[in-house]
């Protein structure tokens, strides 16, 4: 009996090991010491005394951070553009490209603007702590369609400058609010709409200017009728 259960457990411990595939703002509810167990972390700078997991919804975090591809999908070579990629290649930082200014990015925890791996990096960090974190594409750019190929694992190198405590709320402007496209259904019923009005519009005009021609030719059959009685 033995001999089949190995298999089976093995199976579902490779599947309990496969992260969800999660997007900035998409409402799921966030286990973040899960997220984090789904990281390969390497601590550069750390803090003997820092309070793990301290960090919370509407803190607001400054930090520093490049990010390269750590693994591409068998055969991926480009990105949705055609432009080459491997292995390696910096694919973001806080440093401005034009400027090239240093200056830290601010986040507020709970807010749809960073990848989940990121964030869940974030909350495990501490001030003066520099950590190197390999994330999955399920928590990566896995929904950023033509960013970088489906499943392409990226690795950061993150130093967290200063963490502001806030009260647990997030403020309303880092909401990511919904886009004003509206849904393949939405579009097609408001065409439809847009299209019987112009219809009703069309027909109301027609009979209309029917309607007084009616009468003249009416009007001149009565008279007909007039003299034929006279």
């Amino acid at each position: 009996m033995w001999p089949y259960l190995l298999p089976l457990a093995f199976l579902c411990a490779a599947k309990k090991a496969r992260p969800p595939t999660l997007a900035p703002g998409d409402g799921r509810k966030r286990d973040w010491p899960a997220i984090a167990g789904h990281l390969e972390m390497e601590w550069l700078n750390e803090s003997p005394d820092c309070d793990r997991g301290a960090s919370r919804d509407g803190d607001v975090v400054a930090f520093k951070h490049k990010g390269f591809i750590a693994e591409l999908p068998s055969g991926k070579t480009t990105d949705g553009k055609g432009r080459p990629l491997q292995v390696g290649l910096q694919m973001d930082s806080n440093i401005d490209p034009e400027t090239k200014e240093d200056k830290p990015l601010e986040f507020t925890l709970g807010s749809p603007r960073l990848i989940v791996g990121m964030e869940a990096v974030l909350r495990q960090m501490c001030e003066g702590e520099k950590v190197r974190a390999k994330i999955p594409g399920a928590l990566a750019y896995n929904t950023r369609a033509g960013f970088l190929p489906y499943d392409t694992a990226v690795l950061y190198e993150m130093e967290m400058v200063s963490i502001t405590r806030g009260d647990g709320t997030i403020p309303v402007e880092t909401v990511e609010k919904p886009t004003s496209t509206p849904a393949a259904g939405e579009s097609n019923w408001s065409l439809a709409l847009v299209l019987i009005l112009l219809l009703g519009m069309v027909a109301g005009g027609f009979f209309y200017l029917r309607a007084p021609k009616t009468e003249k030719v009416k009007g001149k059959d009565a008279k007909k009728d007039g003299k034929k009685k006279r």
